[in-house]
């Protein structure tokens, strides 16, 4: 297990009710496997009013049939276990309806302390699924550790990403002393933590600032290599794009250390290394630096970054004065070591760097043409305009109007007056009335999302609704980048079609299956109000049918999305009956269009497969006659052939 502080707000802003809100409610975070509206949605409004309004309403079901808060445990000590909805939660407040307005009294009572609000994650490994009772108790210990016993806390599990965590507030001013507590060092404390729940628990020792000692003391673990530079963090976080550093990382740092280590290393040795990786190293600003040679102009990284070793200081008193790169020019191409087997491709998303590089290329260049697009997008948005200054000018026109009536219409000056009066008081309701409507229209245009240019994301999702697969691609990224749905428990094994990796393909429109998009990018094909046909990019699962019809109809919308993959990869994992079956929808499709659509790759499907089409050529074939599965060999080994 480990653990996260998130940063703090620069401004001191902080808020109790938006934390609790965020760990309890989650209204501001939709599930990737949410189904993407036809018309965009704007975010929930984020002010302190509306956060705790939606807190209220959330919790203000209780009791009822729909309750989405429910106490579960109560202990002597005034603790408290609930859910709050499907989130396990726990808090030592009166109750958690008023947590937050109780930790933000007793904040009051400390002038001094500007930020009372102090947050960590607790966050186990992939393969780990402690008990609620395990977290609540790891989290109880380490609130103790950091001299906040005592202090108001709630703690929440979320289960909605691939590693379960918990999410733990607490005030740093104590309740009974209205004292801050002091959160010097906490990151070693929290660190320190881990460890003890760790070997308490039985959990794996993971990675962190302190280690067990062959003593069984805790002791600071031993330095090896930096972090990550903070630019190069941020572009795989934001832009899912891998950094210059990452790559050199993955590709080169392991090499040079076997060979240093070995005292196989000099100069030439370690430009060797970077060379076959398209990398460099030269000297630069009086140490030395790692580029990409392809690019030699662009921003290079720290050699100590990349290895704490690759330095002057390090290196010269072995391997003598530094030494620039061999000519690698004019090298035969066929020596290996001389060879360049790998390049730098800061284009490419991280979902598609295993993927084939023309394939890789293209979605680099869709993403890029996506993204030109809705800068094109946002700069020819318009804003709805209501038409304000022409609505208020006809209202005035329209009583400047009666009152010109009234001063030809009454003589006597007393009666004129009051008509002037009544005249005004009906402009001015007229007024209020206008403004109560143009508030309504405004508000209606924000809940559609149209008061302002959509975000990147939800114009992505409604391209991909209209067909876009550069736009089906994206979602599949970002589903794939936050790691959502990505490795789901359960995944069908059988009864799919295999493709490669990150195959993409966008909504086919199809008479018999009604489509809907999901925000991890899944396409559901629906077929009476069912779901028929699910494609996930590298794998499209076909579900059974009510009837024989049904079947065919799944089969033959399968086949078409065949047809849109790439072909790099086409497997059929399932049952004889059901390769069958795909192959013959297959054919079918080849044969209605007159082209080679469908194709698959698996050696002995491609061999059944020859032999369908084979068979489909035969004269006075209808579909009746090959719908069915064909009798197959018992002794035939892999692929099952038809007795002829």
């Amino acid at each position: 297990m480990n653990v996260i502080i998130p940063p703090k707000r620069r401004d001191g802003a902080t808020s109790f009710m938006k934390l609790v809100a965020y760990i309890s409610v989650r209204d501001g975070k939709p599930s990737a496997h949410d189904v993407v509206p036809d018309e965009p949605q704007a975010a929930p409004s984020q002010s302190n009013q509306a956060v705790f309004d939606r807190l209220v309403d959330y919790i203000d079901r209780t009791g009822t049939e729909d309750a989405h808060l429910q106490v579960t445990e109560e202990f002597d000590d005034g603790r408290q276990r609930l859910l709050c909805g499907d989130v396990p939660c726990e808090t030592n407040c009166f109750s958690w309806e008023t947590a937050a307005a109780e930790m933000n009294m007793v904040a009051s009572q400390n002038r001094r302390c500007l930020d009372p609000v102090y947050h960590f994650i607790l966050s186990w490994r992939e393969h780990e699924v402690p008990t609620p009772e395990q977290v609540f108790e790891s989290a109880q210990h380490c609130i103790n550790e950091l001299g906040l016993e005592g202090h108001q806390y709630v703690t929440a599990i979320h289960q909605d990403t691939d590693n379960l965590h918990c999410h733990v507030a607490v005030n740093r001013v104590n309740p009974n002393t209205f004292k801050a507590a002091n959160m010097w060092n906490d990151a070693e404390t929290l660190q320190k933590c881990c460890r003890v729940l760790e070997r308490r628990y039985g959990f794996e020792q993971d990675n962190g600032s302190w280690e067990w000692s062959a003593r069984d003391t805790l002791v600071p673990a031993p330095f090896r290599f930096k972090p990550a530079p903070q630019g190069a963090a941020k572009t795989q976080i934001y832009s899912d794009k891998e950094s210059l550093f990452h790559y050199a990382v993955r590709t080169v740092r392991d090499e040079a250390d076997q060979a240093m280590a070995k005292g196989e290393a000099n100069w030439e040795k370690l430009h060797l290394v970077l060379h076959t990786n398209g990398l460099g190293l030269r000297e630069q600003g009086g140490g030395l630096v790692v580029f990409d040679t392809l690019r030699p102009d662009t921003q290079a990284v720290k050699a100590s970054s990349i290895h704490p070793s690759l330095t002057k200081a390090r290196l010269e008193p072995i391997y003598g004065e530094y030494e620039g790169p061999p000519p690698f020019d004019g090298i035969e191409p066929l020596q290996a070591r001389y060879g360049v087997f790998e390049t730098y491709q800061p284009k490419l998303h991280l979902r598609d760097k295993d993927v084939r590089q023309e394939r890789r290329e293209e979605r680099a260049e869709a993403r890029a043409a996506l993204k030109a697009r809705y800068q094109e997008y946002r700069k020819g948005w318009v804003k709805p305009d209501l038409n304000i200054p022409a609505r208020q000018q006809k209202i005035a026109l329209r009583y400047q109007a009666m009152k010109s009536n009234v001063r030809t219409s009454f003589g006597d000056p007393l009666l004129r007056k009051l008509m002037y009066r009544v005249a005004e008081f009906e402009r001015m309701k007229a007024m209020a009335e206008l403004r109560i409507q143009v508030r309504k229209e405004r508000q209606e245009l924000s809940d559609k999302g149209l008061s302002r240019p959509l975000s990147y994301r939800l114009w992505v999702e409604q391209e991909a609704l209209r067909g876009d697969d550069a736009a089906v691609s994206q979602l599949r990224g970002w589903a794939y980048r936050e790691k959502r749905q990505g490795r789901i428990a359960g995944t069908p094994t059988d009864r799919v079609i295999v493709f490669g990796q990150a195959d993409d393909s966008a909504l086919l429109d199809s008479a018999g299956h009604a489509a809907q998009l999901r925000r991890d990018g899944t396409i559901e094909y629906l077929r009476y109000g069912r779901v028929a046909v699910v494609d996930r990019g590298d794998q499209v699962e076909i579900k059974s049918g009510f009837d024989d019809a049904d079947e065919l109809a799944n089969y033959n919308i399968a086949a078409d999305i065949v047809s849109t993959k790439s072909g790099d990869v086409v497997e059929i994992v399932g049952d004889s009956q059901f390769v069958d079956h795909v192959l013959e929808a297959g054919t079918r499709l080849n044969y209605d269009t007159g082209e080679l659509l469908f194709s698959v790759t698996e050696p002995e499907q491609q061999a059944r497969y020859t032999y369908l089409q084979s068979y489909d050529e035969q004269p006075n074939l209808n579909e009746q006659e090959y719908s069915s599965p064909q009798e197959f060999d018992e002794d035939s080994p892999g692929v099952e052939r038809p007795k002829i």
